[in-house]
């Protein structure tokens, strides 16, 4: 106690200062309309100044989970898109609907946990398993193209061969013209990958589109991936363009996995066909 009461007295000046500060400013807010207005446009300037910063940091740090429910609703609009370009238009081959009018593709929202770019065969590591419907040869997708293909699942997480692959290829055509080949990352710049087996006579264009084909059903036809950069004649007959890719594997962070709901009544007719 006595130290509270020395304590006390040590600050009584303190103390009695503000006091007398906080009595001199109503005293002198109460003369005139104008300098309460003063008055109370520094108090004003003052919390603004300690409150912004304040808010900035909420801000940062719920960026995630307003990042999160982008991704889910991105992923609901594509189911919805999906339904809505059955229901106008019945003629498009990719868009097929069962009794229950169920899309050709479904799609399942995850998030990046680990990503690898420096590699000759880079992977990754999604937060989605077999919990949330996932399997294995489930093609991956973005806003800005193709990411890579489920691998392997477990319950919760999925392991993902990336576009940025040499061991892994995929059916892509040239907007313009149709034509179709494989395309394959040569390892060498994470930017670009390439496409080969364009007939010579095809009238291959700089700056033309590179989409998915479709035809193997991981993914919906049409994705676009990337544009042409250079395109040169090699075994005899045929182009190996270099695409320059829309993706940036280094940024991404939420991707979506594409469920193809008849993929495997369509390989059960290849298996019959051999």
């Amino acid at each position: 106690m006595n130290h509270l009461f020395s304590y006390l007295s040590g600050i009584r000046v303190l103390v009695v200062f503000i006091v007398l500060e906080i009595i001199a400013i109503v005293l002198f807010a109460g003369n005139s309309y104008y300098q309460q207005s003063t008055i109370l446009k520094n108090i004003h300037v003052v919390w603004g100044t300690v409150v912004r910063p304040v808010h900035s940091l909420t801000q940062y740090f719920s960026l995630g989970a307003v990042n999160r429910q982008l991704a889910e609703e991105n992923n609901r609009l594509r189911n919805e898109l999906e339904y809505l370009r059955g229901s106008v238009d019945t003629t498009i081959a990719t868009v097929v609907y069962d009794k229950e009018h169920r899309p050709v593709y479904s799609y399942i929202p995850a998030e990046i946990i680990d990503n690898s770019v420096n590699k000759q065969q880079n992977y990754i590591l999604l937060n989605a398993g077999s919990e949330q419907g996932v399997k294995p040869e489930m093609g991956v997708i973005t806003e800005q193209g193709v990411v890579g293909i489920v691998t392997d699942v477990s319950q919760h997480y999925a392991f993902v061969k990336s576009i940025l692959n040499t061991e892994w290829k995929f059916n892509v055509r040239l907007n313009s013209v149709g034509d179709f080949g494989p395309m394959q990352w040569d390892g060498i710049n994470y930017t670009k990958s390439i496409l080969s087996d364009i007939p010579q006579h095809s009238n291959v264009v700089k700056g033309d589109t590179v989409v998915t084909s479709g035809y193997s059903r991981i993914f919906p036809q049409g994705i676009p991936i990337g544009v042409v950069d250079t395109a040169v004649v090699k075994r005899g007959n045929f182009y190996e363009i270099k695409v320059n890719l829309f993706i940036d594997m280094r940024k991404i962070q939420y991707v979506s996995i594409v469920n193809s709901i008849y993929r495997n009544e369509l390989d059960s007719l290849k298996i019959l066909e051999r």
